[in-house]
């Protein structure tokens, strides 16, 4: 599939502050998209909610731009513009993400790996020590489809997000704050039970008949006190190294 004619990037940015590294990847990808003459538009949010800011910069997209496609893009992530270009060429796709790693390294894996694979370079190691945020066993280089998806790093068509405003006006939100007449997309009463938020939207999404994947191969850091890279390929399998 191409990739999409035109992609807003949204990072809701806790209060206003993103990662170097993020800046790095985000630099090298919008410099690689404009190049390949895909349109592009950007958004963020700067407050200490990013579940209400997730909300905000969709109305952006919406209202705000012609774009086909929203990026959402957390500001703690990093990655490979060639990994995320293959993730953009699933454009047909209704909601197509990144498996994202926690800030989390499983240790005694890492251990056992080094034992088992000496061939291993050690500043590899830790792709195969990643704890995932989905549980799921990867062993395919291909999308799967999955019951819900984070939004650390996920890709939505804008026709999904017109087909839950159908189904759900009451999400339009009321008051004087700067949300009303915005649609709670993400968050509100649907996620009380402990549900994420992107984990509630993905739910929302598939009763409507829209299908989820996720990316195993995306190679993704996620920014902590330390860069946690995770690479689900790589973690499920002791195959091969990582590429």
């Amino acid at each position: 599939m191409p990739l999409p004619a035109s992609v807003c990037i949204a990072t809701p940015a806790y209060e206003g502050m993103c990662r170097m590294g993020y800046v790095e990847s985000l630099l090298a990808l919008t410099i690689n998209l404009m190049q390949r003459g895909v349109g592009i538009h950007f958004t963020t949010s700067k407050g200490a909610m990013v579940v209400p800011g997730r909300n905000l910069c969709v109305d952006y997209f919406l209202n705000k731009t012609d774009a086909t496609h929203l990026l959402f893009i957390d500001s703690d992530m990093t990655w490979r513009t060639n990994d995320m270009l293959r993730l953009l060429d699933h454009s047909d796709l209704d909601i197509v993400g990144a498996m994202c790693p926690r800030k989390d390294y499983d240790w005694n894996r890492i251990a056992q790996i080094a034992r088992e694979r000496p061939d291993i370079a050690p500043a590899d190691l830790p792709l195969y020590g990643a704890r995932q945020v989905l549980d799921i066993d990867v062993r395919t280089d291909d999308i799967i489809e999955v019951n819900a998806i984070g939004a650390g790093i996920v890709l939505i068509r804008r026709d999904t997000f017109d087909a839950l405003r159908s189904a759900h006006p009451e999400w339009l939100q009321a008051g004087n704050s700067i949300h009303a007449g915005t649609y709670a997309y993400f968050g509100g009463e649907r996620n009380a039970d402990g549900v994420s938020e992107d984990v509630a939207f993905c739910l929302d999404a598939r009763a409507l008949g829209k299908k989820v994947y996720a990316c195993p191969w995306l190679r993704i850091g996620h920014i902590g006190n330390h860069e946690f890279v995770g690479q689900p390929t790589a973690t499920m399998s002791c195959a091969h190294p990582p590429a």
